[in-house]
């Protein structure tokens, strides 16, 4: 928590002053990235943090690894947006006792990463202090012929989606550890957007319950789930349901968060020619949008189960504490 106030409430206050941003402003703070309107071109722009204790455990995870993850977090913002990246700046906050050796090892692997994705890191700042880790990544990307998919586009009767498969992805630890290895899915979003018309999309970093209830607020929209289509990351006993009906990986797989896959809506008249896997990353329908209720001010999302009955689920994903 921020003091008293959460994230998502801190978040929310910001959000409240975006109509009085300046027209070059064209996605305003409440999507995976920002866009600017520069002369007749467009940049899009996201920044995330990597901090020691938050997102990594620096005392077991390897420091190739933990630079990695504070360019590919970024990147599948860009993802999110269906944009490609052009360049990075990165500012450090590096604990005084890491050393020359290790410090050169963490950069050589933000830079080694930034590159594979042609994405080059081309600044930024470094600071040494008494605290943990922090790495503060910004990245540029650009729509290049795709408009930029956000969050407020879902319409009642979309098919909900997603990419890959969810949950745990903090569970099995070390260095192969999804929320270390994942690949974020730029190619994948550019060719969904290419091909079909996509409403909305974010990425998966909080978890799907919470994440899509963003796409939810953001559209003025429901959401239902149906909760035995969901792609968990190692399948579940069904026998052994919470009061939700929900297994053990069907939780997780809601509310763990760090996926870094994909959420998108789309008609179903398009849902109808997706494929099962893009590139080999499988493709899921999940859920659908539907209508809010008249007088609900906050975007609600059901669970179905297979049977037929729903209920609203209440639970959210990570929140930065």
């Amino acid at each position: 928590m921020i003091g008293r106030m959460g994230e998502l409430d801190l978040l929310s206050h910001v959000f409240k002053h975006n109509a009085a941003l300046p027209g070059r402003v064209i996605i305003p703070p409440g999507d995976d990235m920002a866009m600017l309107r520069l002369g007749d071109r467009d940049l899009l722009i996201t920044v995330d943090q990597v901090a020691d204790g938050v997102h990594v455990n620096c005392a077991d995870t390897p420091l190739e690894l933990v630079g990695r993850k504070a360019i590919t977090r970024n990147l599948s913002d860009v993802a999110a947006m269906a944009a490609l990246p052009v360049g990075a700046v990165v500012a450090a906050a590096l604990p005084r006792d890491l050393g020359d050796a290790n410090a050169t090892r963490l950069f050589d692997a933000m830079r080694a990463t930034a590159e594979r994705y042609d994405c080059p890191l081309v600044g930024g700042d470094t600071m040494i202090w008494d605290g943990p880790l922090t790495l503060t990544v910004t990245v540029f990307a650009e729509p290049r012929g795709v408009t930029p998919v956000t969050r407020s586009g879902a319409k009642p009767g979309d098919v909900v989606c997603v990419t890959g498969r969810l949950g745990g992805a903090w569970r099995d630890g070390g260095a192969d550890a999804p929320h270390l290895t994942f690949e974020p899915r730029i190619a994948l979003a550019r060719d969904l957007a290419q091909r079909l018309t996509l409403h909305s999309m974010i990425d998966l970093s909080d978890g799907l319950a919470t994440d899509l209830r963003h796409v939810c607020e953001r559209s003025h929209v429901d959401a239902e789930i149906d909760i035995a289509t969901m792609p968990t990351r190692r399948g579940g006993d069904t026998d052994d349901t919470d009061s939700h009906g929900l297994t053990a990986e069907q939780r997780h797989a809601l509310c763990d968060g760090e996926d870094y896959e994909l959420c998108f809506t789309l008609d179903a008249r398009d849902a109808a020619s997706l494929p099962a896997k893009i590139d080999g990353v499988p493709i899921t329908r999940i859920g659908r949008i539907v209508a809010r209720a008249p007088g609900h001010d906050v975007a609600c999302l059901r669970l179905v189960r297979p049977d037929g009955a729903s209920n609203a689920f209440d639970a959210s994903g990570w929140e930065h504490a």
